[in-house]
């Protein structure tokens, strides 16, 4: 009513990924860059069946990732973190706190990016894990802190997040951010739910429609290949942006 503007996420949060947008494309090579990042999906053409297991695994979607994001080259070490519950008896384990997903580190010319071995069984958690883990070692590399970050330190996270997303794992980490899960033992059975990463399910998804706006592509492999809410999310964003052509136009011309 009376032409007021409908935002998809608050207005002051979709000014800084318009202003983190610039920043990526400032320092990662333009539009040009852009347009060569893959729309990756959930697929086996993108991560063909794998026989390996435990850390075997973990290294080849690692491998893969690294590929997916031009950074095959790119030297660095994968560890895999100590195992998150000690068993002190035949059936009975202690549940530590849930560690961190994955850290990036860098120390004396060696990188090293460790995960959390549970990932693997959530592949979509594992994959945006490594994706935002080697987001850090690209980010490393360049001098202009991300927007804001000279203020809060934490938007360096959210930077890193969106990074993800400009290397086109925008859809498999939207899929992850919020993990349910049913488990059941010894006669007894429940669920559990959580949030993965810095990314809200509505940032990833606000992320993904301006990578799609800023690549021109087409919505429907992406909404078949989300999960059902986060297609419906994507269709709002998407017109969001439609009613606001300047919004992605602003990105483009003033990187």
């Amino acid at each position: 009513m009376w032409g007021k503007r409908k935002h998809f996420l608050d207005p002051e949060v979709e000014e800084w990924h318009a202003e983190c947008w610039r920043w990526l494309l400032r320092n990662l090579g333009g539009q040009d860059d852009l347009r060569s990042r893959d729309l990756v999906l959930p697929t086996g053409a993108f991560f063909p069946k794998m026989e390996e297991q435990g850390h075997a695994r973990a290294e080849r979607v690692f491998g893969r990732v690294k590929d997916l994001m031009g950074l095959g080259h790119w030297a660095c070490t994968l560890v895999e973190q100590p195992q998150n519950n000690a068993q002190v008896g035949e059936f009975l384990f202690v549940r530590a706190e849930r560690p961190a997903a994955g850290t990036f580190r860098a120390s004396d010319g060696e990188v090293i990016i460790t995960y959390d071995p549970a990932l693997l069984q959530r592949p979509n958690n594992l994959i945006a894990t490594f994706a935002h883990e080697l987001s850090h070692y690209l980010l490393a590399t360049i001098d202009e802190l991300p927007p804001g970050a000279d203020v809060e330190e934490g938007l360096h996270e959210l930077a890193t997040e969106l990074a993800v997303a400009y290397h086109g794992f925008g859809i498999i980490a939207a899929n992850g951010a919020f993990d349910f899960q049913q488990h059941q033992d010894f006669g007894r059975q429940g669920w559990s739910g959580g949030s993965w990463g810095y990314f809200s399910e509505d940032a990833w998804v606000f992320a993904l429609a301006v990578f799609l706006g800023l690549r021109e592509l087409d919505a429907a492999a992406p909404r078949a290949a989300l999960k059902p809410h986060l297609a419906r999310k994507l269709d709002a964003a998407r017109k969001r942006l439609t009613d606001d052509p300047q919004f992605l136009a602003g990105i483009v011309a003033n990187p």
